[in-house]
């Protein structure tokens, strides 16, 4: 979202999007035998937030979330227009293994990132009501019902954060997060505009935004309506692959093969928990962030713990 997840949500934003479609209507035509208003609205709303939500009649929900979009894009679109925002192309140093930003270019990626994530909400919450509206006629598999406010608490949730599937995955990105720096690690390279600790104060929010957004659209729209059509095995693995698809590996994106890995495990999870995506939210926000902050350090030479499968974030 990345779509898994990937915190500069500026870079990835149009292949995200092209990946997004893509599973969308591979969706509608395996689903063309069934109910069709839910893939259609989900897909208006990951072109334009608020279109499904328009199309389901909600016009205060849609209107809110189309204002929204337009903020987010005139803002986004006036940071990368500045002279010291850093071009993706320029961004990561592959050799050095450091990512360069700044202010200018740390808050343009902020937005592009809340963009990308909105619209994959916006999918998903106009799918979800589609569904209900129809009270799942035409369905193998539950309707999702989770809100806006329990996928972003999800994180926070001690059901979730005390379950065995949850914190296990996660002793890996924590001690990435608390041993230093080696020489293979991608690190963060602010200028003296922004400091590390503004950092990751801000990229706590990103990885909000970041987890609920993507586990919304690949696991509470892809897994459930493929799961629906397909049958559980064939939507798990159709879904997981669009996941990892999204993902090119670049810096301290995930690799395709990793992040398809990452989404069998927490698409299987919702599966198991009758289709609901929160403990997925949770993994999705924790991962990223715990890498996030290893990616924070100054890098100390001749380390002895290296931990090479959690330089990656979905």
């Amino acid at each position: 979202m990345s779509l898994a997840c990937h915190a500069l949500g500026a870079w990835v934003w149009p292949r995200k999007q092209s990946a997004a479609v893509l599973a969308t209507l591979l969706l509608l035509c395996a689903g063309q035998a069934r109910a069709v208003p839910p893939e259609i609205a989900a897909t208006a709303s990951l072109l334009l937030p608020g279109g499904g939500q328009a199309i389901n009649g909600d016009f205060p929900e849609g209107g809110l979330q189309f204002v929204t979009a337009v903020v987010l894009v005139t803002n986004y679109t006036r940071l990368i227009e500045d002279d010291r925002y850093i071009q993706i192309k320029d961004h990561t140093d592959e050799q050095n293994k450091e990512i360069d930003t700044n202010r200018v270019t740390f808050e343009a990626d902020l937005y592009g990132t809340a963009l990308l994530s909105l619209a994959l909400y916006s999918s998903f919450g106009a799918y979800r009501d589609a569904r209900q509206a129809r009270n799942n006629a035409g369905y193998s598999t539950p309707a999702p019902t989770e809100s806006l406010g329990e996928l972003a608490a999800a994180p926070f949730t001690t059901a979730y954060l005390f379950r065995l599937t949850t914190w296990v995955p996660l002793i890996f990105p924590f001690l990435f997060a608390v041993t230093d720096a080696d020489d293979d690690r991608f690190l963060f390279r602010p200028d003296n505009t922004i400091s590390r600790d503004e950092m990751r104060v801000g990229y706590f929010g990103v990885h909000e935004m970041v987890a609920v957004g993507e586990e919304s659209f690949f696991r509470g729209f892809l897994n459930n309506g493929f799961s629906s059509t397909l049958g559980r095995g064939y939507g798990l693995a159709l879904s997981s692959t669009l996941f990892g698809l999204a993902h090119e590996g670049d810096g301290a994106q995930a690799t395709p093969l990793g992040a398809a890995l990452f989404g069998l495990y927490v698409g299987y999870l919702q599966q198991e928990n009758d289709y609901r995506i929160g403990q997925g939210v949770a993994i999705h926000f924790w991962w990223n962030y715990l890498v996030t902050l290893g990616m924070l350090k100054d890098r100390e030479p001749n380390q002895i713990v290296q931990i090479y499968a959690t330089s990656y974030r979905f």
